[in-house]
């Protein structure tokens, strides 16, 4: 199964946080595997967000739905 590249959100304040962890689960929905934070400097941190592999029968099905094909 291919690996999708974990999405990285450099500088992401404090305050924000929340707000940007709620945004990637509402698009990946149950896709995403896994969430990091860490703090950089002073009040900002780096938000590394990880999603399943997609399996390869399923690739193609996924992607109609994406475009707007029919959903099962």
């Amino acid at each position: 199964m291919p690996r999708r590249p974990a999405e990285v959100m450099e500088e992401i304040p404090l305050f924000l946080i929340p707000h940007v962890i709620m945004q990637k689960i509402r698009s990946c929905g149950e896709d995403l595997e896994g969430v990091a934070v860490k703090r950089t400097e002073r009040h900002f941190y780096t938000v590394s967000i990880r999603t399943r592999p997609v399996n390869r029968e399923y690739q193609s099905e996924r992607a109609g739905r994406k475009r707007g094909g029919e959903s099962r």
